[in-house]
C-alpha cells in the first residue's frame, strides 16, 4: 500500500527555564488591572502587555526564536515573523477556555508559569470532524489519523506552539490553586 500523508499539523512543545517566581510576582501586579473575557469561562484575561516590559523582555526573545524556528522548520516559512500580542491568563477553581483559533496570524503558542495537580491540560481539536464518520466502537485504538481531539498535560516552563489557525481549548483547572499562563501571537 502507498500512503501519503496530507494535511499535517504540528505543535511544538518545549521545557524553557524561566525563573517562575518573578514571572508570577509579574502575574500578581498584572491581574490588579481589568480584564477582558475572550475564550475563557470565568478566570482572568489581561489586556495585551507591552512587549518591552522588563519583567517579560527575555521569555519573549526566547519564545520569539522558538517560534522562528518551528515557523522555518515546520511550516516553511522563509522569513522571521514577529511578536504581536501577549497576555496573562490566570484560571481559579473550574475555570477553562473554550474552543477556538486565532484569526490574523500564523503562529499561536502558550507559555505556563504555575500548574498545579489537577489544574486542567491542553486539548487540540481536529477540524475535520472524523468522529462524525467513524464511531468509538469499530476502533482498535485512536492515533493521529482518526482522533478528533489530542490532550497534553501541562507543565511548568513549558512552552507549546501551534498554526493559529488549529482550534484548541484548556480543561477546567479542578485544583483549589491558580493555573497561569501566557498566551500569544506571531505574524
Amino acid at each position: 500500500m502507498n500512503t501519503i500523508e496530507i494535511f499535517k499539523t504540528a505543535v511544538f512543545k518545549k521545557k524553557l527555564n524561566h525563573d517562575l517566581n518573578k514571572l508570577i510576582k509579574f502575574s500578581n501586579k498584572v491581574k490588579e488591572q481589568k480584564g477582558r473575557v475572550m475564550s475563557n469561562v470565568g478566570g482572568y484575561q489581561s489586556g495585551n502587555l507591552d512587549k518591552n516590559n522588563v519583567f517579560i523582555k527575555n521569555l519573549i526573545k526566547e519564545i520569539s526564536i522558538n517560534v522562528n524556528l518551528f515557523s522555518k522548520e515546520t511550516l516553511n516559512i522563509y522569513k522571521d515573523i514577529n511578536l504581536i500580542d501577549i497576555w496573562l491568563n490566570i484560571n481559579n477553581h473550574k475555570d477553562f477556555n473554550t474552543i477556538h483559533n486565532h484569526p490574523f496570524s500564523i503562529i499561536s503558542g502558550i507559555f505556563y508559569i504555575k500548574t498545579p495537580n489537577n489544574c486542567g491540560g491542553l486539548d487540540f481539536h481536529n477540524s475535520s470532524q472524523s468522529q462524525c464518520f467513524i464511531n468509538d466502537d469499530i476502533l482498535k485504538q485512536y492515533n493521529n489519523y482518526n482522533s478528533s481531539k489530542w490532550y497534553f498535560p501541562v507543565e511548568e516552563n513549558e512552552l507549546y506552539l501551534f498554526p493559529s489557525w488549529l482550534e484548541h481549548s484548556v480543561r477546567p483547572n479542578l485544583s483549589n490553586e491558580e493555573r497561569i499562563s501566557f498566551s500569544f501571537n506571531f505574524r
